[in-house]
């Protein structure tokens, strides 16, 4: 029978942090589940949220349009982790925004209301573990592994995978993000602002 070899799975992933410990794998991540794999799925949580929010190419978008609902709030859904308007479309001294539970908050004006809908939004998201290439679920799962490790075992105990496996996999990543993020100054507003400053773009 020939195994059929697929990236990384969460269960593969919490399995093997599970096995950094000698605990026995587990079949599903559902139902009532031993205290040590509901600590490891946690963690593995935990890191995919640390590791996301440096934002990547992979969960970047720099197109995003809001819109108001009928109250003219614009409501801003649970896994965008950070939000930025473009600096050469608009102005932070009238439009400041920031995530305030499931609404964008104007700094500017102290208020949830808006009085325009955004074009071209930067915004980071939080993805699923198995919607992520395998680089970051691999980084993930290291960096997871022994994290979990040095909590339930202390750090000066043999682990599994060295800090410099977790250095080798963030490494690979940050190679892997950049042959396919083709970046830019471009790509990043501050330094896209900065270029920009003596051309007069208009804002709004």
């Amino acid at each position: 029978m020939t195994t059929i070899i697929t990236r990384t799975t969460e269960l593969q992933a919490v399995n093997q942090m599970l096995s950094t410990i000698g605990e026995a794998p587990i079949n599903s991540l559902v139902g009532t589940l031993p205290t040590d794999a509901v600590m490891a799925i946690n963690i593995l949580n935990e890191v995919n949220r640390e590791v996301q929010m440096v934002g990547w190419k992979f969960n970047s978008s720099y197109k995003v349009s809001l819109t108001r609902d009928n109250s003219n709030k614009i409501p801003i859904s649970a896994n965008v982790m950070h939000l930025e308007f473009n600096p050469l479309l608009i102005n932070k001294t009238t439009y400041d925004p920031v995530i305030r539970g499931s609404f964008l908050f104007n700094l500017a004006t102290e208020s949830f209301i808006w009085d325009k809908n955004f074009d071209d939004v930067y915004i980071i998201y939080l993805l699923q573990f198995e919607d992520l290439p395998e680089p970051a679920r691999n980084y993930i799962k290291v960096r997871a592994s022994r994290i979990y490790h040095d909590r339930l075992l202390g750090a000066t105990a043999i682990h599994k995978f060295s800090t410099t496996d977790e250095l080798n996999a963030l490494i690979f990543l940050r190679q892997s993000d950049t042959a396919t993020a083709d970046h830019s100054i471009f790509n990043s507003l501050d330094q896209f602002k900065t270029v920009n400053r003596s051309r007069g773009v208009k804002l709004t």
